[in-house]
């Protein structure tokens, strides 16, 4: 549950305290994904509630328990799903607080790239910037139920310039990348308008940046895709050129 006021520094330090402790439980087996990953490394200017890792080793009962145990220092476990694709769990921590989403994706695609920080002394695995948009923009087209929010991450890190990893998309769509685009294009069309954008949103942003939002993050982001294409004809073109071809007759 997310809650319009609350103490959002105290809900960092609290993220914070939890990605500590369940990175050093497991050594090395998770990477560090998702909103708040971006927020804490890639400076996201906006305020993430939970916390999302890929699995990159299977874990045993044993250190899914310690997860629990680890958990329930922080606060209650209202809820705990061990699927097939997802190992989710539910943390009420304090009240008038939002609940922490702590999930953990059993579903690593091969082509996901991950880099090292460090955080207050302690290694963390996380997405590299190219993943991060990546897996960013196909989550943006592919929710059933669409996420303002993730409109906002693309947005900002295609202003930035962040690198698309074509390989990725390829793998997790089926796609080349102008099919995607496209298609990306047409859902933001077809989901997303001035009188919906604030949905799940607005709780998370500043004043400035919701009007900014409301006005202009839609027809900005449509703007960066199309960069997008436009780059990459620019670089085909380029590298054509550029390929040794046989000499003309003189």
């Amino acid at each position: 549950m997310t809650k319009s006021k609350f103490d959002t520094d105290r809900h960092k330090s609290v993220l914070i305290e939890i990605l500590m402790d369940i990175v050093k439980h497991l050594n090395g087996k998770a990477a560090f994904k998702g909103g708040t990953a971006a927020m804490m490394f890639y400076n996201l200017p906006r305020m993430s509630l939970d916390l999302d890792f890929d699995l990159l080793e299977k874990l045993s009962e044993e250190e899914i328990d310690i997860l629990r145990i680890i958990l329930r220092k922080h606060g209650a476990v209202k809820e705990f799903r061990d699927k097939r694709f997802t190992l989710f769990f539910l943390l009420d921590y304090e009240a008038n607080y939002p609940n922490i989403k702590v999930e953990f994706n059993k579903r690593v695609w091969k082509n996901n790239g991950y880099q090292t920080v460090w955080l207050l002394g302690v290694e963390i695995k996380i997405a590299d910037k190219k993943t991060m948009l990546s897996n960013k923009l196909v989550a943006l087209s592919e929710r059933r139920i669409s996420t303002s929010r993730d409109l906002f991450d693309v947005h900002y890190f295609l202003k930035l310039g962040y690198p698309l990893n074509e390989k990725l998309i390829q793998e997790r769509t089926g796609k080349t990348l102008d099919e995607f685009l496209d298609y990306t294009k047409y859902f933001i069309a077809k989901n997303y308008s001035s009188k919906n954008i604030l949905q799940g949103l607005g709780e998370i942003l500043n004043e400035s940046k919701k009007t900014w939002a409301k006005d202009h993050l839609i027809s900005e982001t449509v703007k960066e895709l199309d960069k997008l294409r436009i780059q990459k004809h620019n670089s085909k073109i380029k590298n054509t050129k550029n390929k040794p071809g046989l000499r003309a007759a003189d």
